[in-house]
């Protein structure tokens, strides 16, 4: 099986990853009729201001989630294109970790009001991914100073 390139594996993911982005796009977009008809099924309308905490919530870590999905999108452009180690995966793999960081950071601050099982995990998921990604950016700088070392050696 091939992996690498637009044929193999790594091309497969980057089409997934691209349903995924406009997927979350579409479900950015329709947040306030969607959260609407989930409190509409689940709490009767009778608290409102949980319905605006988690708007609000949902957005911001929404948005966030999408930046998390646009800079893997691009990474696996390089990696099609057989050439993983560049800069710009650095800084995508530092923009991975530090929009983890951040929805790590809100989904504690939900842990505050509304506390759930499921915000614990999600929070501690995330604080995972930030670290991996910002460990793998520096990874990925090594290699490529090492990758530059021998492109300059004759």
């Amino acid at each position: 099986m091939i992996i690498l390139g637009e044929k193999g594996l790594s091309g497969i993911v980057k089409h997934l990853l691209d349903l995924i982005f406009i997927g979350g796009i579409g479900i950015y977009i329709s947040l306030p009729v969607s959260l609407k008809w989930y409190f509409q099924r689940t709490h009767d309308g009778t608290d409102i201001s949980i319905y605006y905490f988690l708007l609000v919530l949902l957005y911001v870590t929404g948005a966030l989630a999408l930046i998390i999905v646009n800079e893997i999108r691009k990474i696996f452009k390089t990696l099609n294109r057989r050439n993983p180690f560049m800069m710009d995966n650095v800084k995508s793999l530092n923009r991975i970790g530090i929009a983890s960081f951040l929805i790590a950071f809100f989904y504690i601050f939900k842990i505050i009001f509304f506390n759930s099982i499921l915000t614990v995990i999600v929070v501690m998921v995330f604080i995972i991914a930030g670290f991996f990604s910002i460990i793998l950016a520096e990874v990925f700088r090594q290699a490529i100073a090492v990758k530059e070392e021998n492109d300059f050696t004759i």
